[in-house]
């Protein structure tokens, strides 16, 4: 059974893309994750302690994230919770690791901007693979998935995401 959870925190270790000996791509990094309030008596921030996380992403969400995110960034990740064990001749410990669904930068810190991958935005698949074809019937290549296509060619010019529902 896993644990499904969402972290907000600091990207503290580099992105590195790994490939294993079966050819899947991951991109492993840390984040550090704490609490922080305001002491009202001592009219001042208090930090809490730091919760360490290793976030591992596979196949396509490794490659943006490779691209995407670096050392400082402040980021929301939401995913599935393994806690692992390990040891050494000398130590032994326990770790938290996520293995992400989705990775975004937390916006509450700053701007992002969001840029389509190719192969997705063709195959309306986030993993890139498949058909070219909508997975909406009716729908066309410019709608987004589960979105009705524009009702005239105006207010697909318009490209202003308007789309008119019919009464």
């Amino acid at each position: 059974m896993s644990t499904a959870l969402s972290i907000i925190g600091t990207v503290a270790t580099e992105p590195r893309l790994i490939t294993t000996s079966t050819r899947t791509v991951f991109c492993s990094f840390r984040v550090a994750s704490n609490d922080r309030w305001y002491d009202r008596e001592k009219a001042e921030w208090v930090d809490g302690a730091t919760n360490w996380f290793t976030v591992n992403a596979f196949r396509t969400l490794a490659e943006h994230t490779l691209k995407s995110v670096q050392i400082g960034d402040r980021v929301v990740v939401s995913g599935r919770l393994r806690i692992r064990s390990w040891e050494t001749d000398e130590r032994s410990g326990t770790t938290a690791e996520v293995e992400a669904d989705g990775i975004g930068h937390d916006l509450r810190w700053g701007t992002s901007v969001f840029t389509r991958d190719g192969r997705a935005a063709r195959s309306g698949n986030p993993e890139g693979s498949g058909s070219s074809e909508s997975p909406v019937p009716g729908a066309d290549a410019r709608s987004a998935p589960g979105e009705e296509p524009p009702a005239s060619p105006e207010d697909a010019a318009a490209g202003d995401g308007f789309v008119p529902v019919a009464a």
